[in-house]
């Protein structure tokens, strides 16, 4: 029962495997041609210091609070596609479960992500 009241993050395991995630997650992204373009320019501690406090903040750590600039303002110039945006989640969802997230916290994650599309994807 005691699961159920776990919000995604403690049920991720806290800060150590969402900075893990994103760490991961950051290294196979700038070895792909499809996403390495978009972060060609951009300050990448930065970058996943921000992502790391926006995935904590969204996945539900009531002690994270997301300071970066607003995702509209972050990505309207970047021309980031559906299909850039697919893959994306795809290699979340692969690191995942190297991890060995438990499915559904990963579908969890996933719709989260998903969620924010509209805000990212801006090149239909």
């Amino acid at each position: 029962m005691d699961n159920q009241k776990k919000c995604l993050y403690e049920k991720f395991g806290g800060d150590q495997q969402v900075s893990e995630l994103i760490d991961q997650f950051y290294y196979k992204v700038l070895f792909d041609k499809l996403l390495r373009d978009k972060f060609l320019k951009a300050d990448m501690s930065r970058v996943r210091y921000q992502q790391k406090r926006f995935f904590s903040q969204m996945m539900g750590d009531k002690n994270t609070q997301y300071t970066g600039r607003d995702l509209i303002e972050v990505h309207k110039n970047l021309n980031i596609t559906n299909q850039q945006f697919d893959k994306f989640k795809t290699h979340l969802k692969n690191i995942a479960q190297d991890m060995e997230v438990p499915n559904q916290d990963i579908d969890e994650l996933l719709q989260h992500v998903e969620n924010h599309r509209d805000l990212i994807v801006f090149s239909k």
